[in-house]
Formats: structure tokens, sequence, C-alpha cells
């Protein structure tokens, strides 16, 4: 099987392609952007290995929650790639991408995004037990969900922040020091999960938001404004 995989939810980004015949993948630190680098890496990479877009069979992105614009240029770009092949879409929870990276750990896993403002999208799990679901929250705002008397080990591009502020709290908390580097593995293994369990993404299908964005925020400001000076 041929699977692409983009995950532009978070500022490192990461472009990977699996075959029969192995494994690739890239991670940008700095200086890429989804709307203007994504497709042509994903070009680049596919010339590389010989393999056209009709060749692909999986194309699997993060759904959210994460970065506006990067969810919405990924699932866009594979939705196109999806009506110019053969291929079946699958995206992701990006919270259980970070979980699913530390699947091998037996303590509380909390998978923790910067959500700016002293906010962090958030979910905690050990194995099947959900003590956060997907939340917007400052992290004191779910410190009394979290078991006080086990471990946490934090996941995700903040957790050593987010790991010493729960040790202040009066958790036992430990962090991701590999800061996620093979990501694209992870949601491999979740879209297969995924696709057996409930197959592809429909046509419709939109990414994950927890929040809205500073654009809906300002024009939800500037109607209400409008509305007290009626």
């Amino acid at each position: 099987m041929n699977i692409l995989l983009v995950d532009t939810a978070t500022e490192r980004a990461t472009v990977a392609f699996s075959t029969p015949d192995g494994y690739e993948e890239h991670i940008y630190e700095k200086g890429f952007s989804p709307s203007e680098d994504l497709l042509m890496e994903i070009k680049g990479m596919l010339g590389r290995k010989g393999i056209t877009l009709k060749d692909l069979d999986l194309l699997v992105t993060t759904k959210g929650p994460g970065s506006f614009t990067g969810l919405r240029v990924a699932l866009a770009s594979l939705k196109g790639i999806r009506s110019a092949s053969n291929a079946k879409l699958v995206s992701v929870p990006t919270l259980d991408v970070m979980i699913e990276s530390a699947a091998d750990c037996k303590k509380v896993v909390l998978a923790a995004i910067d959500a700016r403002r002293g906010r962090y999208y958030l979910k905690a799990r050990k194995g099947e037990k959900v003590y956060v679901d997907v939340t917007d929250s400052a992290l004191s705002d779910i410190a009394s969900l979290l078991p006080q008397n086990e471990e946490v080990f934090v996941t995700g591009l903040v957790s050593e922040k987010v790991a010493s502020d729960l040790r202040k709290m009066g958790f036992c908390a430990d962090y991701d020091r590999d800061g996620m580097k093979a990501i694209g593995k992870s949601m491999m293994r979740l879209a297969l999960r995924q696709l057996e369990e409930k197959g592809e993404d429909e046509i419709g299908e939109g990414p994950l938001y927890v929040r809205r964005s500073d654009a809906e925020e300002a024009l939800l400001k500037k109607k209400e404004e409008k509305r007290e000076g009626m």
C-alpha cells in the first residue's frame, strides 16, 4: 500500500510516505509554509519514489485541533489529490495521534498543543480511560480531572513546560524528550485502524476546530458592538 501522510497542525510540519519498499519522513521545524510549500514537498517526494498520484492508495492528515491555516491547507490539498487519484482519505484527530506516539507508555498520557493566550488544546488518557477529552483550557482548569496518585507523561512540542507546570501543582509528571519526531508512523497506525473500523472520510468532512479563529472572534465582536450601538 502506498500511503502519503501530512501533519501541519503545529509549527512542526511532517510529510511522510510509506510504500511496501520503505518509509520516508521529512520534518520541518521552522520556515515551512503549508500554503506555499506543502504541495511542492509532496510532488518532490513522489518524484523521488517514481510514484504518480494514481499510484497512491491512502492519504492521511491530522484533522485538529491545531493551526487553523495548517489544518485547512492540509485537508484541502489531500482532498484535491483524492479527486485526482483513486486514493482514500482519512483524517485523524491530532491529540489522538500524539497519544498514539506514546502507545507503549503505562502512565496517564497528556497530549498538549499550545493554543496561545495561556491555554492549551488538551487530551489525557490511560489505555481506554479518558480523563480529559479534547478541550481548549488553561492547565489549571483540567488539573482536578487528572489522577493525583499516578504519574502523568506529557507529549507534544510544549511537553517540557506543561510537565514543569504540573509538577508545581503537585503532580508527578515527565515529558517526551524525543519531541514526537516520528509522528508519521503514529498517524499511519491510527489511520489504518480508523479506516478498518469506520471507513474513509465523508466528502464534506472538515477540520476539527475547538476554538473560533481570530477572524471569527473579531467578526463576532464587531457584530456585538454594532448591536450595542443600535
